[in-house]
């Protein structure tokens, strides 16, 4: 059987020329097979395929659900029986080993990475299915199709913006160098997040999005806010408009307050969900 050898954040590895059968432990890794047109069997999904947002779910199809993506189903892996088995380099790295004893297995980035670094993770998860022509031709259109949308876009871009969850007593701020936060910068949008707001904040999960109460998110004062929430209706988003400083953000008193889903804004982070974000975005009138 003829193999590629693939460089990735765990070293070196040895995989099939043709894959037939993948499992994705991120949802921007169903997002990347999927436009490169290859069979996805298994899918960490946190239990639910309602997670997939409807243009990747469509197109999967069935598929194992492979458990919650922090804490994979390892027996639901090998039931998908998969010939390549792509994870992410910071939630994943200590369960290679493991994992490379149920199929070839490939670190890349996802959780921790921002717009540009997404794109190259794009790259190696193309060479790793041997269709590097294919994934820069996906690539181009892309490209094209952001580009487009940014042509499109009415909104004022020069209003400092902020991504932001909603939590139960306060809020996750997406910083540049996040994925939406890197992305909408890419778009033109002016961040919100100061240099010392960033220093004095607290890191959720170890990455780049900071936990900000209701009084640190008045006093960073965003002129834009692009809130992502699975349900408008929830008590935390109830609790956050209810609260003294929210009246107070000038996001919230110029009506440049824009709910968005969380699922494609926040955490499938591949190139459909990028489309789709940029879409939403030329659609969107002041």
């Amino acid at each position: 059987m003829m193999t590629t050898e693939i460089k990735h954040a765990a070293g070196t590895t040895q995989i099939p020329e043709v894959i037939e059968s993948a499992v994705a432990l991120e949802y921007s890794f169903v997002d990347a097979l999927v436009a490169l047109d290859v069979n996805v069997t298994g899918v960490a999904d946190d239990g639910d395929s309602a997670n997939l947002i409807d243009p990747i779910r469509n197109q999967v199809g069935d598929y194992v659900s492979a458990g919650e993506r922090l804490n994979p189903d390892f027996d639901a892996i090998k039931k998908a029986e998969p010939q390549l088995i792509i994870a992410d380099q910071d939630r994943h790295k200590d369960m290679y080993d493991d994992l490379t004893q149920i199929a070839p297995t490939i670190l890349v980035k996802s959780f921790d990475a921002n717009y540009n670094e997404n794109l190259d993770a794009f790259r190696i998860i193309g060479k790793a299915v041997s269709k590097e022509d294919k994934a820069q031709e996906v690539m181009k259109q892309h490209e094209d199709k952001i580009n487009d949308y940014k042509d499109q876009i009415s909104l004022d871009t020069d209003q400092t913006t902020l991504p932001i969850v909603v939590t139960n007593d306060g809020v996750v701020a997406h910083s540049v160098k996040t994925y939406v936060g890197s992305f909408l910068e890419s778009l033109g949008f002016k961040p919100a997040l100061t240099k010392e707001v960033v220093e004095n904040s607290s890191e959720y999960m170890g990455a780049d999005y900071l936990e900000l109460d209701y009084k640190q998110l008045s006093e960073v004062n965003p002129e834009r806010l692009f809130i992502m929430v699975e349900n408008e209706n929830s008590d935390e988003v109830k609790a956050l408009q209810n609260s003294e400083a929210w009246s107070h953000v000038d996001a919230v008193e110029k009506a440049r307050a824009h709910f968005v889903n969380r699922e494609t804004w926040a955490k499938f982070r591949g190139l459909v969900a990028s489309e789709d974000i940029a879409k939403e975005i030329s659609e969107l009138n002041e």
